[in-house]
């Protein structure tokens, strides 16, 4: 009994550990198996561009491209559902009779499934019929955008571009106040046996509202002025660009820190939405102070206080001192906001200038009064200054000027900036006209007028590289040149005329050889920047100008090199120049910063 039990025991020992034994032994060659499993590859033919890449997309099995077969039967399913994913995949580009065969090639480690695409005829519209509904059929900026950008018989049926026309009709009703604008029918039926497709798009954009009364919170000047900053009327059609122009005008304007404007939609009556203004007004006194260098003028500093407004009228104070090595400046400016104060101003101004450099002193008293318009993209500033100058050049005794000057000065700029920084111009270009004159009826040594006209442009050639150009000229004509002072005579020379030169020391010699200016003048620059890092540009260069008695006199003209840092505040320029026609002469640095136009 005893040599049964024991016998017995050992049996069910035996086959316990065969149980637990056998999952382990089966378990390596399963784990050999896999580790010999083929790679799938997919390739799919007949397709290229944008519909590869949306039919790759598309594709669930290509999730599986170059990675281990998971199993005969996962591939297999995956690669006959891959023939409707394709079809559907080329349907957003008009392709709706895509024909789409495919076949699996089984090797030891490289298993294939391969597509053939055939899209077919792409299928274009056969009628289009676009209907507005609501006061938007009198609006023509809807017609304008229908005659546009609205798809047309024998166009491709695109997707994208159908859905981008029903976002502009959605987006152009917001902006223009249809705010219960819908779509009360949208379809494009699709006829494959004739390769085309019928769209049919109702838009019913319901009243156009219009604008309520506007309200201004929290503001720290008057009413009255603040009112002059909306253009736009009660009961005038809603367009947001209006509220656009409003916010930045206010916001440019220095009185206020934040500028917050909101529609109330939610208590429009009789179609009239009120306009809420909500402002924070700006610390009312700012002070700077800035070091800085420059090769024209060496060392600097600059301090300033400004008073954003002196009254609820909104007017202003702005006071300057510029201090440096070769000149001191003081200004100071009374400002009244115009009839569009964000456009629009008038100034009362006072300067006082003392220079000396180069053998030319000069010291400055000024008074002007100025009105400064904005004509749509033109700016238009009107001057009447008095000034008087004490003058000397060289050893010859001191004069002392007095002029009553009339100007006028318009000027322009267009520009756009690279994506992602807005301190690199893309394309722009910039074009100032002045024109000023004295008489001795007025108050004036003697008779002269004077016209310079200045421009720059800056064009993108590709991502790295850009062009940029600049050209100055100008001509006076005085009836005793040797009454004018410095301040109405033409210089050239220096950073930002041609380089290469000292400030201001290209012109006529008197008898000492020291430079006293002429009736012309003119400076160029031609430039070739390259960008070699995100915030870094080399540039390669050529000058060429004078100021001269007659236009018969020689031009001067230097070729240069230099490096540009896009810093947070502008453009920061180190420049080295040389004299073409004085090769003796050394090259010479200039150091600057500001924006390229």
């Amino acid at each position: 009994m005893i040599f049964r039990a024991v016998v017995c025991l050992w049996l069910s020992l035996l086959a316990l550990s065969s149980v637990l034994i056998a999952p382990a032994s089966l378990a390596a060659p399963q784990d050999a198996t896999s580790e010999e499993r083929p790679q799938l590859q997919v390739i799919i033919e007949g397709l290229e561009d944008q519909l590869l890449t949306n039919a790759k997309a598309h594709l669930a099995i290509y999730a599986l491209h170059q990675q281990t077969v998971p199993s005969v039967f996962r591939v297999r399913y995956l690669m006959r559902q891959g023939e409707q994913e394709l079809k559907t995949a080329l349907m957003p580009y008009g392709y709706y009779q895509t024909q789409v065969s495919y076949e699996l090639l089984q090797e030891d480690q490289q298993w294939t499934v391969r597509y053939q695409v055939n899209a077919g005829p792409i299928s274009t519209y056969q009628t289009v019929t676009v209907t507005l509904l609501g006061e938007a059929d009198q609006d023509t900026a809807f017609t304008r955008l229908i005659d546009d950008l609205a798809p047309t018989i024998g166009d491709p049926v695109i997707h994208r571009d159908y859905e981008a026309f029903k976002s502009r009709l959605r987006n152009l009703a917001a902006e223009r106040g249809y705010y219960d604008a819908f779509f009360s029918r949208s379809e494009v039926a699709i006829d494959s046996a004739n390769f085309g497709a019928d769209l049919t798009i109702e838009f019913n954009a319901g009243p156009r509202y219009l604008f309520g009364d506007t309200l201004f919170c929290c503001a720290t000047i008057g009413s009255e002025l603040l009112d002059r900053f909306v253009q736009y009327r009660q009961g005038s059609g809603f367009n947001t660009r209006d509220l656009l122009d409003l916010q930045v005008g206010l916001a440019a304007s220095d009185y206020f820190n934040t500028v917050e404007i909101s529609p109330l939609w939610s208590e429009a009556s009789d179609k009239q939405v009120p306009i809420e203004v909500t402002l924070t007004p700006n610390k009312r006194d700012r002070y700077q102070i800035g070091p800085g260098y420059g090769t024209d003028t060496g060392a600097r500093l600059t301090l300033g206080f400004d008073r954003r407004w002196l009254n609820d009228r909104g007017h202003k104070l702005s006071s300057v001192v510029r201090l440096s090595e070769v000149q001191n400046t003081g200004y100071i400016s009374y400002i009244i906001p115009g009839r569009n104060p964000a456009r629009d101003s008038y100034s009362f101004n006072a300067e006082v200038s003392d220079r000396s450099f180069e053998q030319q002193r000069s010291t400055l008293t000024k008074a002007s009064v100025r009105d400064i318009r904005h004509y749509d993209r033109w700016h238009r500033t009107y001057e009447l200054s008095y000034q008087r100058e004490d003058f000397a050049f060289g050893d010859e005794p001191r004069q002392r000027s007095n002029f009553f000057i009339p100007s006028i000065e318009w000027s322009l700029i267009e520009s756009t900036t690279l994506e992602g920084s807005r301190n690199i111009i893309d394309d722009g270009y910039r074009i100032s006209v002045l024109l000023r004159g004295a008489h001795e009826s007025l108050v004036a040594d003697t008779n002269v007028i004077s016209l310079k006209v200045s421009g720059k442009w800056v064009h993108r050639l590709n991502d790295k590289w850009r062009i940029l150009a600049r050209a100055e000229v100008g001509a006076l004509e005085a009836d005793n040149f040797d009454l004018l002072p410095p301040t109405l005579r033409f210089f050239s020379g220096g950073d930002h005329s041609v380089r290469g030169y000292g400030f201001q020391q290209l012109g006529p010699l008197n008898e000492e050889g020291v430079v006293v200016g002429g009736r012309f003048m003119t400076a160029n620059s031609l430039e070739l920047d390259y960008a070699f890092q995100p915030n870094w540009r080399v540039a390669i260069f050529t000058d060429l100008g004078n100021s001269m008695r007659d236009w018969q006199e020689s031009l001067k003209q230097t070729v240069g090199i230099g490096v540009r840092w896009v810093s947070p505040i502008g453009p920061v320029r180190l420049d080295i120049a040389n004299a073409i026609d004085e090769p003796d002469t050394p090259w010479r640095i200039h150091f600057t910063l500001g924006p390229d136009l």
